[in-house]
């Protein structure tokens, strides 16, 4: 038998003005009864300051789940009900007993969801909702014994930190404290052969809620000037995440936490935030890729259209970035042409623009984005430079949404001569025998190549992979031939300074040499290399991209203007920080792409 639909009866008052939102309001009525009294819901709304003073209220960051309606909570000043989904059902009781302010902004209740209009202009103002309130409450779900075992886990450290030999450096609130030095000391616990298998496997399992694995939470989390995370009633801060993230990332967290790293890019984002597109993280409407990152990108002048196909809104809001901003980097997130040979990409985004990213996982670490950081985007400085600061000035002939067309300007500073066909496929756990198979490929397919060993490759890829900074760590320190900067604790440097980070930068890419000699890395799928008469991909640098890109002809090449396609980002030895940049800002090409 079909379950009834259980609707919402409350009737929305119009919002009074754009920059208004709605709280729900929590008031416990007096009784003379012994037993506590049910808490009563009203929805009040109040006037988002523009200024950087924070509001009495808390916003709650939890997931959706099931669009289903399975309860309702009765509004008091509208005499009607709310609908509400089985997670919010299970949540907001537990909600109701640890705000403190007993003012909760809840997107499901305090958001007339059946009004587009509303909700695109609410998502305008999701930075400052967060930004403003006093504390964000994170909704995990249920409290379970994995749960409970990290708060013992937890309680557990503080009272051992005090007899530690570095007592004062790990020690929060100790003028010695040093966090990066509590992070190393903290990992090291798990390696010790006293400690329980136990509590890598609970934490493992903490880090696998579907929470970690949310889009939304990016803007969310980052905002929040205070973080109270609850499972149930158990309670954890945003210090105990961060101890919590000490867990080694091997296998077998890999297992536990279901091969979920969402967490991992979301904790190294809030103690040091950055702009970027993490790849793990899931959402339950395709739009939402976009959506929920707007209200991180001030000053931009973007509503999404919910009357409007996925395909308009991603195309204007690319657009709308090159205008408000002069910046042509999201060129570095591109993936049309690879969602197109991707068999689970949905349909809604297939045929994008070349230009347009879809934001989709898969592409967008295969292979790394380097105007991003790439496979160092964590707490990183991003210094490439191509375009010498130039920025991209937006003058559109055509409107860039009805003809999927983008007008850029630059000059086409190479092109690609002859590509590799040597892959790495391999990035952890290899070996020299693997190493050497991949630069004798190189030195088979490539001139110029042939003084290349471990050392000159590994160099190559370090450079690649740090984001214009000099690496920290030599080749020979990352191949294991020179002891590393930890000492004792070597075996605890395993993301940012390691031989797999290196070698991930080779994913989805090739080795190249240009026609003027240049070494570099192109996109793996649609560069081409020269042949005969026919020229190879242009190496491209654009007004406003601070990364080389490939582009490819459509048609006949003229001097000026022309259709040409995204193919993707690349490196380029000696044009990355603007040396190439040698023309008058004004004489340049003008490039129409596709």
């Amino acid at each position: 038998m079909d379950t009834l639909e259980i609707s919402t009866t409350y009737v929305y008052e119009p919002l009074q003005g754009c920059r208004y939102i709605r709280l729900l309001e929590i008031t416990t009525p007096e009784t003379k009864s012994e037993a506590p009294p049910a808490p009563a819901y009203s929805l009040v709304q109040v006037e988002l300051p523009s200024t950087h003073e924070h509001l009495e209220f808390e916003a709650i960051s939890y997931t959706w789940g099931h669009h289903n309606r399975v309860s309702v909570l009765h509004i008091q000043n509208g005499a009607g009900n709310i609908a509400l989904t089985a997670n919010l059902t299970e949540a907001l009781p537990h909600l109701t007993r640890h705000s403190k302010t007993k003012r909760v902004w809840i997107d499901q209740l305090c958001i007339n969801q059946a009004d587009n209009m509303e909700k695109a202009v609410q998502i305008g103002l999701m930075s400052d909702i967060y930004t403003k309130a006093k504390r964000v409450i994170v909704w995990l779900g249920p409290e379970d014994e994995n749960s409970r075992l990290c708060r013992q886990w937890l309680e557990g450290i503080e009272k051992l930190i005090p007899t530690m030999k570095s007592a004062n450096q790990i020690m929060i609130g100790s003028p010695e404290y040093d966090p990066d030095w509590r992070s190393v000391m903290l990992m090291d616990t798990f390696s010790s052969p006293g400690t329980d298998a136990i509590w890598a496997a609970a934490i493992g399992k903490f880090w696998s809620r579907t929470w970690f694995r949310r889009g939304w939470i990016v803007q969310e989390f980052m905002l929040a000037k205070e973080v109270l995370c609850l499972t149930g009633d158990v309670q954890f801060s945003l210090q105990d995440l961060v101890d919590l993230f000490t867990v080694p990332s091997d296998d077998r967290l890999a297992e536990a936490t279901e091969y979920n790293q969402g967490y991992r890019i979301l904790m190294q984002l809030k103690p040091d935030p950055f702009m970027d597109t993490p790849q793990p993280l899931r959402f339950l409407r395709l739009g939402d890729r976009l959506y929920g990152f707007l209200g991180m990108l001030e000053g931009l002048d973007f509503v999404p259209d919910y009357e409007k196909s996925l395909k308009d809104n991603f195309t204007r809001f690319a657009a709308t970035i090159a205008r408000d901003f002069g910046s042509l980097d999201f060129l570095s997130l591109w993936s049309a042409n690879l969602d197109e040979l991707m068999p689970d990409t949905p349909k809604q985004l297939l045929g994008l623009p070349s230009w347009t990213p879809s934001y989709t996982s898969t592409p967008l670490t295969a292979p790394w984005r380097l105007a991003v950081g790439a496979v160092r985007s964590w707490n990183k400085e991003i210094r490439w430079n191509a375009a010498a600061g130039r920025r991209h000035i937006y003058d559109q002939p055509f409107d860039a949404v009805a003809t999927g067309q983008l007008q850029v300007r630059g000059r086409i500073i190479d092109r690609i001569d002859h590509l590799s066909s040597a892959r790495i496929a391999r990035f952890q756990d290899v070996d020299e025998k693997y190493l050497t198979s991949i630069i004798t490929q190189i030195n088979k397919d490539l001139s110029g190549f042939e003084d290349w060993t471990q050392i000159q490759l590994i160099n190559f890829l370090n450079t690649v992979s740090s984001n214009g900074v000099p690496p920290r760590e030599p080749a020979e320190q990352l191949l294991g031939l020179v002891p590393g900067i930890l000492g004792e604790h070597t075996h605890l440097s395993k993301h940012e300074n390691s031989l797999t980070a290196c070698l991930h930068m080779g994913r989805g890419r090739k080795f190249m040499k240009t026609e003027t000699g240049r070494k570099g890395l192109a996109p793996y799928i649609g560069s081409v290399a020269s042949e005969g008469k026919s020229k190879g991909s242009a190496i491209v640098v654009l007004h406003g991209c601070i990364v080389p890109i490939v582009l490819q002809c459509v048609g006949e090449e003229g001097d000026d203007g022309g259709h040409w396609k995204v193919i993707g980002d690349c490196y380029v030895e000696g044009i990355m920080f603007g040396e190439a940049v040698k023309w008058a800002e004004s004489d340049v090409r003008t490039f129409i792409l596709v």
